[in-house]
């Protein structure tokens, strides 16, 4: 009788593992690094770009096929990186294997970074092509990724130089 329990236990702390994500508040993490890279467009319309927030600063670098566009820091607060930090938790963020690329090529791509005392605590990243996602970046990402972008004022107007 006992032995029936077990597997329906073992069942929910499996299935509550499997989707909760990562927990990143446990992590420590002291920054952030979120990274977008353009699809294959003509150089006067491709912008890639790398946001970094840490407790004290954001930085971003817009680039085009590797040219510096555009490359800015201002000052931030502990809280920003927290509140970025707790929104990885709430969109329950994980590296989670996505479909295999099956060779297409001209996509965008995202990378995350999440590091604490310049260690690598989670990293992910997703290639969008052919209305296909592959990559190891699974779960809502976007909560994070909006929240930095918005710490930078006219971020819109820093990809447009």
């Amino acid at each position: 009788m006992k032995t029936f329990c077990i597997f329906p236990v073992m069942s929910i702390i499996t299935f509550f593992e499997i989707t909760k994500g990562f927990n990143f508040g446990d992590k420590n993490i002291d920054q952030f690094q979120y990274s977008f890279h353009d699809a294959s467009v003509p150089p006067p319309f491709h912008r890639s770009y790398t946001i970094t927030v840490k407790s004290d600063s954001v930085h971003i670098i817009v680039s085009s096929y590797g040219n510096t566009i555009t490359d800015t820091s201002l000052a931030s607060t502990p809280e920003k990186l927290k509140n970025i930090v707790s929104l990885l938790d709430s969109g329950k963020v994980k590296n989670s294997k996505l479909a295999y690329n099956d060779g297409c090529t001209g996509g965008t791509g995202e990378n995350i970074l999440c590091t604490s005392k310049n260690v690598n605590v989670f990293s992910g990243n997703v290639y969008h092509c052919g209305g296909k996602d592959s990559g190891d970046l699974a779960g809502d990402y976007s909560l994070a990724v909006n929240a930095a972008r918005a710490l930078i004022p006219d971020i819109e107007g820093l990809m447009k130089r």
